[in-house]
């Protein structure tokens, strides 16, 4: 509550409100990598690959795996490619996108401590826009991981935030 109070017409409006029932929780969530198609169907999102929702990754995850799905259907009904193998390479693009994160988020998820080096990239993003983004779209697959996680880019955004500290001294 002292939190909310940072916020004075916000604190005002939640303690007027009044709960109507007990709050929900969930326990023992399974993480789980599903086949994502089969004849007739297709799965997106949680439905294909289930993460503990600590992270609120499921939308993107759904906006994600819907392109990729997208573009494999496209593929497979314009005849770039026979469907099925279109689907496959759905499912193989779907896991290299999400198998990161998902193991991350399963550590999360039991509280362990981030590594070193994770926190230390996180540090060197911060302040630079266009390198957070491009750092998104690598950890989602909409860039092959390697064009930003490759170690000149990482020793250049190092680089450029150990000067950045010497500076603000």
């Amino acid at each position: 509550m002292r939190a909310l109070d940072l916020a004075p017409g916000f604190a005002e409006r939640v303690r007027s409100g009044r709960r109507e029932e007990r709050f929900y929780g969930t326990a023992d969530l399974p993480n789980f990598m599903r086949r994502p198609y089969g004849p007739g169907w297709a799965l997106v999102g949680d439905a294909g690959c289930h993460k503990d929702p600590f992270g609120a990754l499921g939308i993107c995850d759904a906006l994600r795996d819907a392109d990729f799905l997208a573009a494999a259907v496209n593929q497979g009904l314009t005849g770039q490619s026979p469907l099925d193998q279109a689907l496959v390479a759905y499912e193989r693009r779907r896991n290299e996108a999400t198998l990161a994160e998902y193991r991350e988020n399963i550590a999360r998820a039991r509280f362990e401590p981030m590594p070193a080096e994770f926190l230390r990239l996180r540090m060197a993003l911060r302040g630079s826009p266009e390198d957070t983004k491009r750092f998104v779209m690598a950890r989602e697959g909409l860039i092959p991981p390697e064009e930003f996680f490759n170690p000149k880019n990482l020793e250049r955004l190092q680089s450029n935030f150990d000067a950045d500290v010497q500076v603000r001294g």
